[in-house]
């Protein structure tokens, strides 16, 4: 179910910040850096979340930046909250993953203020409510041979550019059934799919923007990349 997507300068839609560029180191264990700030939350405040590949036993994680902070500045948890500098509307947030005495891997992002996504975050959500309805089977080395149907029912302030994309969790969450894949919505709110099988399963319903990342360790929450909602339940056990 793993295909490492592609290093690309990206924007995260429900975040008042610009991607503008990152990149990592060669080796075993990758890590690449993400930005969130969900809607509502303070404009000058960012979620900095670390997306892993490689062994991820015993890390930790310390953060920098410029001119701004981070807190925790290092912790065993993949992400922190980073905080712009009073006068700065850009800066650069790095991460550096250490194994005992060991740096296993590194990552940087810049990241800019932008006033006008701040504006747009700051404005409501759609009342939108999601539920998984037919529950594939709990699998948790789940793999590409794997297969099973997922579906359920949307309800709330629909409009008909909004998708569901599916993810199910193995080591990490993989969206299904394919790379890039979304599931519409029918005239009677509810979506359908398979998907290969894990230990849990989530779907989220996205509006036109969502950036459908391959392979997640955190899924955005709603209010994040164009979510508007999101629920998550465990395989269904014999």
């Amino acid at each position: 179910m793993f295909q490492q997507p592609p290093r690309v300068v990206a924007l995260l839609s429900g975040a008042a910040v610009s991607l503008l560029t990152s990149c990592g180191d060669p080796g075993s264990m990758r890590v690449r850096l993400q930005a969130y700030r969900p809607l509502g939350s303070d404009a000058q405040r960012l979620e900095i979340r670390a997306q892993l590949t490689g062994v991820q036993s015993g890390l930790r994680f310390k953060w920098f930046s410029v001119a701004g902070e981070c807190e925790p500045q290092e912790s065993e948890w993949p992400s922190t909250v980073f905080k712009f500098g009073k006068t700065a509307t850009r800066d650069r947030v790095s991460v550096e993953v250490w194994r005992a005495t060991e740096r296993v891997a590194r990552d940087e992002i810049e990241v800019a203020l932008d006033e006008e996504l701040a504006r747009q975050a700051a404005a409501p959500l759609p009342k939108v409510e999601l539920e998984i309805t037919t529950i594939p089977p709990y699998e948790p080395e789940g793999g590409p041979d794997t297969r099973a149907e997922i579906g359920g029912r949307v309800s709330g302030e629909l409009a008909p550019e909004y998708k569901v994309v599916v993810y199910a969790r193995a080591d990490a969450w993989y969206i299904q059934p394919a790379a890039y894949s979304t599931h519409s919505i029918g005239a009677d709110s509810t979506w359908s799919t398979w998907t290969h099988t894990g230990s849990s399963y989530a779907a989220l319903v996205v509006r036109p923007g969502f950036d459908p990342f391959l392979r997640l360790d955190v899924l955005p929450r709603a209010g994040e990349n164009h979510v508007l909602a999101r629920t998550i339940v465990e395989g269904a056990r014999k």
